[in-house]
């Protein structure tokens, strides 16, 4: 019976079944040559991205301010009227 993939590969990162557990990898060009640098277990990587408020959260979107008018959708500010 054929063995199922235990690699799978996005981008810059790879992620290795080992045994049953999954672990992540970050592939780096170093002097030509293309490396593996271990980053973590991917049950403890996505556990840390919870708790630290990353699910709902655009990555990309500063959290609003304290002033009015600091967070504003699609470059539109609210009417201060």
């Amino acid at each position: 019976m054929a063995k199922s993939k235990t690699r799978y590969k996005h981008g810059d990162y790879i992620i290795r079944e080992i045994k049953g557990r999954y672990y992540v990898y970050k592939l780096e060009n170093v002097g030509g040559d293309v490396k593996e640098r271990y980053v973590g277990p991917l049950d403890k990587i996505v556990e840390f991205y919870i708790s630290s408020g990353g699910v709902g959260v655009s990555p990309t979107m500063r959290p609003p301010g304290f002033e009015p008018g600091t967070s504003c959708v699609a470059g539109r500010r609210p009417n201060p009227g």
